[in-house]
């Protein structure tokens, strides 16, 4: 069962496995390393390890990777004579340019500053995800506060055959997906809304499948869905897939059956963030669950143009092991 967990997480594991993943991004610089290499070495699902890495430690899997590798790519610098270009290709990157422009966008330095003792602001990588960064492991393992317990809505199973009409869109601005959002809504409303069948779709959810590479990553991908006559809250309905024209992004896309843990986040969009991080570090481990291989999906309980945003209730969907 490749990329499955393949046991319940508690807390000292969950460190464990994130732990694992850090200490192969440090043992592998030279590398390609990105969020899929790093779920395997953790032995964790693809679909969870970035949101689970992002919760842990506090910034995106890119993040990471691109500090460690200026950080180490800075101390190599100060402390040798090595040209720019055997520094580059140590850390990752294919050509002293390449390090070079990477350091002047992430810390506004350059090779030559730093190798006159010019020091490099760490913090800034980080600071743009809006996220703490625990520096030791022991702040991995911390629970969360009492007042940020997060407790599980219900579990749920989500039976075979369930289909959305889907529609994609790129672009994370500021640490927020809502613009690739309100497109990918956009799109599927104006084929849906002048068809009349607006009034047959039972949910409005949506399937976020990326780690993002930053704040402002163009390519990470928002999936929004309608599923037509069914209602994933009650688990009542028959599905149907009503004949449309599929142009543009739009798909047909089948949602994993099977057990579901369901939490309940009230209040705005972007604060979302807040109820996944507890959920992966305050709940999951100490669940007793293990998560399947399948991507996680957000359920809206209400309409955004119509309900005042503290007041928005959405469902976090989280596959797990039956």
């Amino acid at each position: 069962m490749p990329y499955a967990l393949r046991h319940p997480l508690d807390s000292s594991r969950t460190a464990e496995l994130v732990s694992r993943a850090l200490a192969h991004v440090d043992a592998h610089l030279d590398e390609v390393l990105d969020a899929d290499t790093l779920a395997d070495r953790a032995a964790m699902s693809r679909h969870h390890f970035h949101r689970m890495f992002r919760a842990h430690v506090g910034c995106s899997v890119a993040s990471y990777v691109t500090w460690r590798r200026l950080q180490r790519a800075c101390a190599l610098l100060a402390s040798g004579d090595e040209p720019v270009l055997e520094v580059a290709l140590s850390v990752g990157y294919d050509s002293a340019q390449a390090l070079a422009k990477a350091m002047r966008r992430e810390l506004d330095t350059t090779p030559t500053a730093v190798r006159r003792g010019a020091s490099a602001p760490w913090k800034s990588l980080l600071i743009p995800e809006r996220l703490p960064f625990p520096a030791t492991l022991s702040a991995m393992q911390a629970p969360a506060p009492e007042s940020e317990i997060m407790h599980i809505t219900r579990f749920t199973d989500l039976p075979d055959g369930i289909v959305a009409l889907t529609a994609t869109a790129r672009g994370m601005v500021d640490n927020n997906m809502s613009r690739a959002a309100q497109t990918a809504f956009n799109e599927l409303a104006a084929a849906v809304v002048p068809t009349g069948l607006i009034r047959q779709v039972g949910s409005f959810m949506c399937i976020v499948p990326d780690d993002a590479h930053g704040p402002d990553d163009p390519h990470c991908r928002f999936v929004a869905g309608m599923v037509f006559g069914y209602n994933m809250a009650s688990l009542q309905g028959t599905c149907a897939q009503p004949d449309l024209p599929l142009k543009g992004s739009l798909a047909w896309q089948a949602l994993a059956p099977g057990r579901y843990a369901v939490f309940t986040h009230i209040g705005p969009y972007d604060t979302l963030y807040q109820t996944w991080r507890a959920v992966y570090v305050d709940w999951l481990p100490t669940s007793g669950e293990s998560l399947r291989d399948a991507p996680p999906m957000e359920l809206c309980l209400n309409d955004p143009q119509t309900t005042p945003p503290e007041a928005l209730h959405t469902e976090i969907w989280i596959p797990v092991q039956a």
